[in-house]
C-alpha cells in the first residue's frame, strides 16, 4: 500500500479539481489515479458504490467517495491557521452558503451538458431553459458577493475554491454561458485564484477532458 492516499479522478472534474486544490492549500501530499467514470467504470465501481469521482484511498485503503464527504475529512484534519471551512460560526455556514451555490453552478452546468448530447429531437428544450436560469441565477449570486479577493471575509475558503473552479469548468467547456454576462467579479476572481500555486498544481486539463472523463460529486 503506498505511503501516501490517492485521489482518483480526472482534472476535468470540478469536483476532483477542488479535492485536489483543498489537499495542495492543507499542503497534504497525495497521488493521483487518472481514471474515468466511464472508460473506466468498473474499477471505479470496484472502489465506490456508485462508480464516481472523487474517490480518496487513504493509506490503509479506505475509500472515502463524494467531494463533500472527502473534504469534510480533510477539513476535520487540517490545522486551524489552514482551514478552509472555519469551525466557528457565523463564519462557518456563511462559507457553506457560498461552496453550496458553486457546487450547484457546476452541477447544472453538467446537468446542461448531458442534455445537450442528447440524441436530435430527444433533448428537452424546458429543462435546458430551466437549466440556463439556475446557472445564470447562481452566477448572479456569486457575482453579488463582490469577491475582493475573497467571497465570505478576508481569507481563502472552500467556497472559493469551489467557485473559481466551477468558472473555470464553464468557460473551457461551454464558454457561451459566460459570453456577454457581465459576470467581471467572479471571472477575475477565478483568473486570480488559477494563477496561485495550489491551483496550478492541480490545472483543469482539456486532455484528460477529451478522454471521455465525467464530473461527479
Amino acid at each position: 500500500m503506498s505511503a501516501l492516499a490517492v485521489l482518483v479522478g480526472q482534472y476535468d472534474s470540478p469536483f476532483v479539481r477542488r479535492v485536489a486544490v483543498a489537499l495542495n492549500c492543507y499542503g497534504i501530499a497525495f497521488e493521483r489515479r487518472v481514471f474515468s467514470t466511464f472508460a473506466d467504470f468498473e474499477a471505479m465501481l470496484a472502489l465506490g458504490p456508485l462508480g464516481k469521482v472523487p474517490v480518496f484511498v487513504l493509506p490503509d485503503g479506505e475509500c472515502l467517495w463524494d467531494s463533500r464527504a472527502i473534504l469534510d475529512f480533510l477539513h476535520g484534519r487540517a490545522s486551524p491557521e489552514r482551514l478552509l471551512l472555519p469551525r466557528t460560526e457565523p463564519e462557518r455556514h456563511r462559507i457553506m452558503r457560498a461552496e453550496a451555490t458553486a457546487v450547484g453552478l457546476a452541477e447544472k452546468a453538467y446537468e446542461r451538458g448531458i442534455e445537450l448530447r442528447r440524441a436530435s429531437g430527444t433533448q428537452d428544450p424546458r429543462w435546458i431553459q430551466r437549466l440556463e436560469r439556475q446557472i445564470a441565477s447562481a452566477l448572479a449570486w456569486l457575482e453579488a458577493q463582490r469577491p475582493t479577493p475573497y467571497l465570505c471575509g478576508e481569507v481563502l475558503s472552500i467556497a472559493d475554491v469551489t467557485a473559481a473552479i466551477a468558472i473555470t469548468y464553464i468557460q473551457n467547456k461551454w464558454p457561451e454561458l459566460m459570453a456577454g454576462t457581465g459576470f467581471s467579479a467572479v471571472v477575475a476572481h477565478a483568473a486570480a485564484l488559477e494563477a496561485t500555486p495550489a491551483f496550478r498544481a492541480a490545472p483543469y486539463s482539456a486532455v484528460e477532458a477529451a478522454g471521455g472523463a465525467q464530473p461527479s460529486r
